[in-house]
Order: C-alpha cells, then sequence, then structure tokens
C-alpha cells in the first residue's frame, strides 16, 4: 500500500508515524522533518506489523518503513519511537556512517533527530536464505565476504553489538548472474567504546546457532579449532589471523 506522506497525520498511519503515541505537536514536527528529507511516499509493506500496517522492522528504537523521495528513490526509513531510550538517532546515524566508510551497511543518505534515511535492501535474512539449500559455492562465498566485512568493522573498533543473534541483521542480496552479497544491517546498537567483536559474534551465530541450516551445505569447523584461531585473531585481528579464521572455517581465499 503506497500512501502519501501528507496523509500519515490520519489514522492508522499517523501510529506508525508516531509510536506508540501519536500527539499532534510531535506529528506535526515530524512532518517537517519529512518534508525536509524529500520524502514523498511511504509504502506499507514488509515482515512486521503495527496494527494492520505492514512495516520492514519494528524495534525497541525505531520502525522501519519502506519509502520514496520525491525523484522516486525507493529507500528505507528509519522512525525513531516516541517511547524509545533515546532523543535522536543521530547516534545511530553516525554509527551507520562509519560502518559505510569501510564498504559496510546500507548507504547513509540522510537523517534528522527522529528518522534515518537509507538504501533499500531487498533479499531473504541469512537463515530463510540458509534454508534455501543454496549451492555450496555461493554457501562459501557468501559467509567469507560476511567474515570480510565484520573484519573491516573490528579493524575501525566499530562493535555492531548484535551479531551474536544476527537474525534479522543480515540480509543477502541477490546480485544477478553473480554469488548474491551479504549485508549487514541496524546499527542501532554499533559502538566505539567498547572492543569489537564482530567476526568473533557472527562466526560463532553461524557455526554454532545455525549449525543445523549450515551443517548440510558445508562443513561445519572443528570447536576447539575454530575457538583457538578465534582467540588468536581477538588478540591482534590482523590479515594473519584472519586468514587463519578463514582457513579454519573452509572460506579461504585470497583477502
Amino acid at each position: 500500500m503506497l500512501v502519501e506522506v501528507r496523509r500519515l497525520v490520519e489514522e492508522p498511519f499517523s501510529y506508525v508515524l508516531a509510536y506508540p503515541r501519536p500527539e499532534s505537536a510531535v506529528l506535526e514536527a515530524r512532518m517537517r522533518q519529512l518534508r525536509e528529507l524529500g520524502i514523498t511516499h511511504i509504502e506499507f509493506c514488509g515482515r512486521k506489523a503495527i496494527g494492520k500496517l505492514k512495516v520492514l522492522g519494528k524495534g525497541h528504537v525505531g520502525i522501519v518503513l519502506a519509502a520514496r523521495t520525491g525523484e522516486g528513490l525507493k529507500v528505507a526509513l528509519k522512525v525513531r519511537r516516541v517511547d524509545a531510550d533515546r532523543t535522536s538517532l543521530s547516534h545511530e546515524a553516525e554509527m551507520l556512517e562509519l560502518a559505510n566508510s569501510v564498504g559496510v551497511g546500507p548507504k547513509l543518505i540522510a537523517h534528522t533527530d527522529d528518522f534515518i534515511v537509507m538504501e533499500f535492501i531487498e533479499g531473504p535474512h541469512l537463515p530463510d536464505w540458509l534454508s534455501s539449500r543454496p549451492g555450496r559455492e555461493q554457501v562459501r562465498e557468501v559467509l567469507r565476504k560476511l567474515f570480510l566485512k565484520c573484519w573491516r568493522l573490528d579493524r575501525i573498533g566499530l562493535d555492531h553489538g548484535e551479531l551474536s543473534r544476527a537474525h534479522s541483521h543480515v540480509l543477502v542480496q541477490p546480485k544477478g548472474p553473480g554469488p548474491p552479497e551479504p549485508r549487514i544491517l541496524d546499527f542501532e546498537s554499533a559502538s566505539r567504546d567498547r572492543r569489537p567483536s564482530n567476526l568473533t559474534s557472527i562466526c560463532q551465530y553461524v557455526f554454532i546457532r545455525l549449525s543445523g541450516l549450515v551443517a548440510p551445505l558445508i562443513r561445519i569447523p572443528g570447536r576447539e579449532e575454530l575457538i583457538a584461531a578465534l582467540r588468536a585473531y581477538k588478540a591482534k585481528m590482523g590479515e594473519e589471523e584472519l586468514a587463519r579464521v578463514l582457513e579454519v572455517c573452509g572460506l579461504a581465499k585470497h583477502i
């Protein structure tokens, strides 16, 4: 369902624009911000729901919607919840911009205190993609790319914070005839104030939490060997340590 932005002050759309308390003053302020950002339409679609309205995502901090700009560009729009534990999305936008600097995350387009406009990414979540039984080489390539992206985040000291339970945070984006591209989403818990653990977290997630999906597709590394490689990696996070982790996981290739 495609709805013009001007209708977001009406029910039931207002509930999404200022969830969960759509007061008039808040709605007016947010409508001004949307106009400044050039958002003209909201497309209610996705796997989550608020009432009868479909949305892309719903979390403790915000609601994620599909939207369109005046130029017709389809984007993802994160809307800060009125009852969020923060007064602005600026920190999340800063963390996403930092991730973008090493080629990770949806591209940040613009932001205000209450909204983040970013690249719209389509594709199944990683567990769903694995459930579709892709080929062995595709699985190896997607996981290798995912691990490399986590390494890049580690190298700049940015910890995602949610990759040990990444069910909703990794999409596998189709790329035409080539192998699909893993995309890491949602940097609302990201921080540079703690030691990064992106690669170790995603390894544990993939080979422990998703082992039932991964094992029929590729070899699961031995537990002790993987722990030793990750322990060495945590100490230095260098290319040699990364290469050893990839080797143990059966994903070795030129870095």
